[in-house]
């Protein structure tokens, strides 16, 4: 007993507290010695529970981590994905896919040119693997000889014979410079435009630089030159004009003189005559199989080829020539081409027409049910204003009365993507088609002209070029007039795609043109091609409105 009171008051043992079993055969003495039946090897209560870091404990732990990781990974995935470049080009593109929103587009192709001289096999048509050679990185430039065959090149020909070519450029209308006249611009304005070193003098490459303000005459030195002396704007006659002189100057006698002056046909900017061939459906077999392998070449979606331009077919005399220019202009943010305007419901201070196509396409007689009016309207030709080395068309006086759908043209997109260029007959002399700046390290517009020597002259300075291509029947040659934006579209035009026809001196120079035309907003052409495709559901059948046909040929039959 007195041992029993020394343990109590010694303090419990943590298992005194639990209920323990006694078994039947107790023994006194290992009790008064604090110890129970049980204790003669410490063992792990029964009822104890297993520890965290048991096998199966992390086994069924790592399978939950695997599976939470693994629909974190797949969510992210089907994000990106679904979302393709649409975070980066809002609009209505990034609307849920309903009825009256428009298509999500993929991005626009391009081919690599990985070096010059680099060549690849591709296949246009079933029977047979086309070359494509690498002329050029800048721009990206390509070749591929025997595109199209000498029955083909003789069957585009012929079919522009019948239709008819007219002359490619005209002289500026009186109307078109008394709309010039009427311009809200001072002079010191317009010489701190001229004035692109900005050192107070217009020297005379700073002139020749905007050769347009010819009014479609090509300017030379002498041509200013002898201008400064009829209208005593250049008194000490050194060629270089300071404000003092340029503001003492009469716009009105730069009009008066330039009148009074007929230019000759090589005088202009370019001398040859063209025509447009229709190729969409209803054309001439050859026609639409040669849209296809465009198509092919390209890798563009078929919307984009089937709205752009009919192909151009341009004829160049003995003495023929195009000056060197750009086939797309730049793309201003508050410019939209007031085709796709109608359709996008949009309004900007400037829109750009299609390219100058004359305004005696047919139109029908009576039009159809539910026609907009302005459809039925002739299209007023475009007044050309010429901005820098390259072409852009602009209304300056009133937008197109057409629409997006009528009667100018099947292509309603001013913006070029890239150009297809096909060469139709062997030249007899000249008439190569010059890159003047192709691959240069660095661009400069006014480096274009240096010691009286414009590069841009293509009747006189052709062989001053940095690339040359030769004409040769059936060969087509193609590249991007613009750059990419970084995000699968249009960038800026590409400064290198400058380009000119070399003067014809000797024989018939006979090309064909396919522009393929984009808009530089991702948006409004998807709307484009949305409104298009619209049109040719309700069409049924008849897929292209009756007025987008071309009937100069659309019936004929040529045999190869």
């Amino acid at each position: 007993m007195a041992a029993a009171a020394a343990a109590a008051a010694a303090g419990p043992r943590p298992e005194a507290v639990r209920p323990r079993w006694v078994p039947p055969e107790h023994d006194p003495a290992r009790a008064a010695a604090g110890l129970g039946d049980c204790e003669d090897v410490p063992v792990r209560p029964l009822c104890k529970p297993r520890g965290i870091c048991s096998r199966a404990y992390f086994l069924v732990l790592m399978v939950f981590v695997h599976l939470y990781l693994g629909n974190v990974l797949a969510l992210l995935l089907f994000v990106h994905y679904s979302n393709g470049d649409e975070s980066s080009d809002p609009g209505p593109q990034r609307r849920a896919q309903g009825p009256g929103s428009a298509p999500t587009l993929a991005p626009l192709t391009r081919l690599e040119g990985i070096k010059v001289g680099h060549e690849r096999k591709i296949r246009l048509v079933d029977d047979r693997d086309h070359l494509i050679r690498t002329l050029s990185l800048k721009p990206l430039l390509f070749e591929i000889p025997g595109f199209l065959s000498d029955e083909e090149c003789r069957l585009i020909i012929h079919l522009a014979q019948m239709k008819g070519l007219q002359r490619s450029q005209i002289l500026p209308t009186e109307e078109y410079e008394e709309a010039m006249g009427t311009m809200q611009i001072s002079q010191l304005d317009l010489f701190q435009l001229l004035d692109q070193n900005h050192d107070g003098r217009l020297q005379l490459r700073e002139v020749l630089a905007q050769t347009r303000l010819g009014n479609g005459r090509w300017m030379t030195p002498e041509n200013i030159q002898e201008m400064y002396s009829a209208i005593k704007a250049d008194p000490d006659g050194d060629g270089v004009l300071s404000l003092q002189e340029f503001s003492d100057m009469d716009l009105r006698d730069f009009h008066k003189y330039m009148r009074s002056h007929k230019a000759e046909s090589s005088e202009l900017v370019r001398n040859s005559h063209h025509t447009w061939l229709y190729q969409g459906e209803g054309a001439h077999h050859v026609m639409r199989a040669i849209r296809q392998r465009v198509l092919r070449l390209t890798q563009l979606s078929p919307e984009i080829v089937e709205l752009s331009e009919p192909l151009q077919v341009v004829r160049y005399g003995e003495g023929g020539h195009y000056h060197a220019h750009v086939d797309s202009g730049p793309v201003y943010p508050e410019t939209i081409c007031s085709h796709t305007k109608l359709v996008a419901n949009e309004s900007v201070p400037f829109e750009t027409s299609c390219r100058q196509v004359p305004p005696t396409w047919e139109l029908p007689s009576t039009p159809r049910p539910g026609t907009p009016m302005a459809q039925v309207q002739p299209c007023p030709e475009a007044m050309p204003f010429y901005l820098g080395p390259g072409e852009l068309w602009a209304i300056l006086v009133s937008p197109w009365e057409c629409p997006q759908l009528g009667t100018c043209s099947t292509a309603p997109l001013p913006y070029s993507y890239m150009t297809v260029l096909f060469y139709l007959n062997n030249v007899t002399g000249g008439g190569e088609t010059v890159f003047p700046v192709a691959d240069n390290r660095t661009y400069d517009e006014m480096s274009l002209i240096q010691d009286d020597v414009d590069l841009r002259d293509t009747r006189r300075h052709c062989d001053k070029g940095n690339l040359r291509v030769k004409p040769r029947q059936g060969t087509a040659v193609f590249w991007y007039n613009y750059l990419p934006d970084g995000q699968g579209w249009v960038g800026d035009v590409d400064d290198y795609s400058l380009h000119g026809g070399c003067l014809v001196t000797r024989g018939t120079k006979w090309i064909a043109n396919n522009w393929i035309n984009v808009d530089p907003s991702r948006a409004r052409q998807a709307l484009f091609q949305q409104e298009m495709a619209r049109l040719a559901r309700e069409g049924g059948s008849d897929s292209q409105p009756e007025w987008a046909l071309d009937r100069a040929y659309g019936d004929a039959r040529v045999e190869l």
